[in-house]
């Protein structure tokens, strides 16, 4: 028999992380969106002088693409992650809907997810450092006497 409070209380926890993953997603989101009105802000800048070559132009423009790159892709392992886990709501859905074991897919959703989670926050670590090393490289042009 469908018991749909055992049924909510078995899809809490990967619900609880598709909420978690969710925060991480809209951070990571609005850092790419910073990275690419940037790199937009740059190309307009770099084209208003198409003869001239400034070097820390050009420069400031790879570091933030790369930037965005891994933004871009670690969006893609959180958004991946949850996915997996609402397929593990879902598993857990069907689990007690048709009285069926399901709990082998629902370790591989979970197992899948976490692994994603792991990805995409240590990617995420990757864009802050190379933000905070680009971030260093200017601090330090900007303290040299000329």
């Amino acid at each position: 028999m469908f018991e749909f409070s055992e049924t909510l209380a078995d899809a809490l926890a990967p619900i609880t992380l598709i909420s978690g993953v969710g925060l991480l997603l809209v951070s990571m989101s609005n850092r790419y969106g910073h990275a690419t009105t940037r790199i937009r802000d740059l190309l307009a800048e770099s084209e208003e002088h198409p003869d001239e070559i400034d070097e820390e132009l050009e420069n400031s423009i790879r570091l933030i693409f790369r930037r965005a790159v891994l933004l871009k892709n670690g969006v893609m392992t959180v958004a991946l992650s949850a996915a997996f886990s609402s397929l593990q709501v879902l598993f857990i859905i069907l689990e007690h809907l048709f009285n069926i074991n399901l709990d082998l897919w629902k370790s591989m959703m979970l197992l899948v997810s976490v692994i994603f989670i792991v990805i995409g926050s240590c990617i995420y670590v990757a864009e802050v450092s190379s933000s905070t090393n680009a971030l260093a490289l200017r601090v330090h042009q900007h303290d040299r006497p000329e």
